[in-house]
């Protein structure tokens, strides 16, 4: 990827697109991606910009962005890949509850940078065991 902040942007629509696969963005979940944010990229966003990142252009239009993922991740480094689902994962245990379209919608994104099941499994794993 060429530039950091379009890295960093991609992050954050991957987080608030998983954190919305369950129809809503609760105030927790908007922390919780302010604080991931911050600890992958080193930058700070607030409460509003992530809510004007869900309502601006389709940013949480799931479909749109799994197409987007497919059509750029030859572009995209493997560090980066595993960034942005390492950052759609912790999106998704915050809450500790984790639904069937959440993790439709981690695998469509896998998929869709084409991270080998496998290694999904070991990033899983991994964030997992920090977790604990």
């Amino acid at each position: 990827m060429s530039d950091k902040s379009e890295r960093d942007n991609l992050i954050m629509r991957v987080m608030i697109a998983i954190a919305a696969a369950d129809d809503r963005l609760v105030e927790d979940e908007t922390a919780t991606i302010c604080g991931i944010y911050q600890k992958l990229t080193g930058a700070t966003i607030g409460a509003t910009e992530v809510a004007q990142a869900m309502e601006a252009d389709g940013a949480a239009d799931t479909d749109r962005l799994r197409s987007e993922l497919a059509q750029r991740r030859d572009e995209l480094d493997m560090a980066t890949k595993e960034m942005l689902i390492r950052a759609a994962y912790m999106v998704l245990m915050a809450d500790r509850r984790i639904s069937a379209g959440e993790r439709k919608k981690l695998h469509d994104y896998a998929d869709a940078l084409e991270i080998p099941e496998i290694h999904l499994t070991a990033i899983l794993e991994d964030l997992s065991s920090l977790s604990d």
